[in-house]
């Protein structure tokens, strides 16, 4: 069967669409439908070990500093009691992850010891973002992208690619009731 130069565009096209769609790292996001996410005014990083490159997790923190203060939310430190933690896991080899939790209390820390850890394996190029509410000691909101950050790419190309994977993560943030009930989203 032939075909003609018209049809040879159209399949040229098709291919093109389909690898542009296969780099597009598959995002999800999730918070507590219970919170009421006006509340929140300010962040703290709180760096969960997961970067191991000093100048990749400045450039992470940076990045994200960026994104929440266009979200409307001021940074603080940690010493000055915010309402969130912002706690950004990123991995660009592949490993498993130990995590101290307790599905009760949340993330672990000071005097509270977890019940239980969970190992996680997770694919290399992931990138997860969660805010943490201290008060509740739990994740209230997360976005997860996967394959969307490549290790071989300088640290300008990752960075440029964590800018738009954030925006794409916090493009409905925050949450109104409104959005919760048309999307149904929970973590």
């Amino acid at each position: 069967m032939r075909f003609g130069p018209g049809r040879g565009l159209v399949v040229a096209a098709a291919i093109a669409l389909t690898a542009g769609c296969a780099s597009a790292p598959a995002t999800k996001v999730g918070w507590d439908q219970n919170v009421t996410f006006s509340n929140y005014h300010t962040w703290a990083w709180r760096p969960d070990g997961s970067i191991n490159d000093p100048t990749w997790a400045r450039r992470c923190q940076d990045v994200l500093s960026d994104q929440l203060k266009s979200d409307g939310l001021k940074q603080v430190s940690l010493d000055e009691n915010p309402d969130l933690w912002a706690v950004m896991h990123v991995r660009l080899s592949a490993e498993a992850v130990v995590t101290p939790f307790d599905p009760n209390w949340g993330y672990a820390w000071g005097a509270w010891a977890p019940l239980d850890d969970y190992e996680t394996q997770i694919p290399v190029g992931t990138i997860i973002v969660d805010l943490v509410d201290p008060k509740l000691k739990r994740i209230v909101w997360r976005g997860r992208a996967k394959d969307a950050i490549d290790s071989g790419k300088s640290n300008e190309a990752r960075e440029e690619k964590l800018r738009s994977v954030l925006a794409q993560l916090f493009a409905g943030y925050p949450p109104s009731t409104a959005s919760k009930a048309a999307a149904g989203q929970g973590l």
